[in-house]
């Protein structure tokens, strides 16, 4: 059994206190000018993040019980097995399938030469932490529509509704202090299962590498229709904690630069093994991937949002389609790969992925926000990140 350790992942305790001191000192009209500053900005919102999780909980039943009432909710196209891989602190500015100087993706960059495969070159995160982007993306709540998170219907639970077995397999915590609320989205699946199970709000380690996820793949051999939500620990850092001893590659650059791109290879193994495991379903349909925000390894900001840069926005985003799915649905398959250059931000993966599963009466869809319909509108001017505060870059 492996332990691994890493550093916290939320907002750092000593950075909030020392914002919130600055705020109580200033008064009056320089408090109005105070909150245009960014990380001001970051420390406000941090409680009223906190209180939106935690009504988000408060509010399932009365989700749940909204759910039942949706009378047209159902699975209008064939169906089959869809895999959504959630990726940690991955940056596309370091994925050779990007165009990076180092080969750190050998497997995405083949694959993404294929027929089968749609590599978007445009991908942003909506928010440079876990939690706030997790929330938006796995969830109808976006960055542009005044849903109350509280009201907002999950991925899991559109896909359960419309008829779906759905699975959540993860190698991060269930528990903690900025954990909790994608543990209660988690927690409407069929099935779950917690690779890591340490808890705690200072305790960030995991037990296990990431190929621990290929090991504990679900039985999908009677499945017909399903939804299997994969999360992994990624490149979240301490880097050098991301992957075995001998998955050391890359010497010559900054020493944290050279474990970030070792880790960031391994993660495209571990794709490579969920992928090859996963397609020889014959009801196997599809496999997207995206990373929650990015990591700035070059100025070690790691993703603090109230040092924003660019490159901790820029995630990738990839998708191989079954010959099934396509043979069914090329239309859909056409205007994805249309669309590989748009512009596009993770809250709205919700989105694409109800049109992917096929799923018919969702209330509140919007095609404009939808990367697999032809109404897709959002550009670079319309997107934004840290939730509506900050222009993608």
């Amino acid at each position: 059994m492996y332990r691994l350790k890493t550093p916290s992942c939320g907002y750092s305790k000593k950075i909030i206190y020392i914002l919130s001191v600055l705020i109580l000192a200033i008064s009056g009209h320089a408090v109005v000018k105070a909150t245009d500053y960014l990380p001001i900005r970051i420390v406000i919102e941090t409680k009223d993040a906190l209180h939106q999780y935690k009504e988000y909980g408060k509010a399932k039943a009365q989700r749940e019980a909204r759910l039942q009432q949706l009378q047209g909710l159902r699975i209008t196209s064939d169906g089959g097995i869809f895999v959504l891989v959630i990726g940690e602190s991955e940056t596309r500015d370091h994925m050779g399938a990007y165009g990076y100087d180092r080969d750190t993706t050998p497997w995405m960059s083949e694959e993404a030469q294929k027929p089968e495969a749609i590599l978007f070159r445009n991908a942003y995160s909506n928010h440079t932490h876990t939690v706030p982007v997790l929330t938006y993306a796995l969830s109808e709540k976006n960055q542009y529509n005044d849903v109350p998170l509280e009201k907002a219907y999950s991925l899991i639970e559109i896909a359960k509704a419309a008829g779906y077995d759905t699975f959540w397999l993860s190698n991060q915590r269930k528990y903690g202090a900025w954990d909790t609320p994608v543990a209660e989205i988690a927690s409407t699946a069929d099935h779950q299962a917690w690779l890591n199970e340490r808890t705690g709000t200072q305790d960030l380690r995991s037990d296990y590498y990431d190929d621990i996820l290929i090991k504990n793949l679900p039985d999908l051999t009677n499945e017909k229709n399903a939804l299997i939500v994969i999360h992994l620990m990624g490149c979240h850092g301490s880097y050098a904690d991301r992957y075995p001893e001998e998955w050391k590659h890359y010497s010559g650059k900054r020493d944290v630069i050279d474990k970030y791109d070792n880790a960031v290879r391994y993660n495209d193994y571990v794709l490579q093994q969920l992928y090859e495991t996963l397609k020889e379903n014959p009801r196997f349909k599809g496999f997207v991937y995206f990373s929650d925000h990015g990591e700035d390894v070059e100025h070690n900001y790691g993703h603090e949002a109230s040092k924003f840069t660019a490159t901790m926005s820029h995630i990738p985003l990839f998708m191989v389609i079954s010959p099934a799915f396509q043979a069914e649905r090329l239309q859909t398959v056409e205007i994805l790969r249309s669309h590989r250059d748009s512009y596009w931000t993770n809250d709205l993966i919700y989105n694409a992925m109800i049109d992917l599963l096929g799923i018919s009466g969702v209330p509140g869809s919007d095609l404009d926000w939808d990367l697999a319909s032809s109404q897709y509108s959002m550009t670079k001017e319309t997107l934004r990140t840290l939730h509506g505060k900050q222009t993608i870059q």
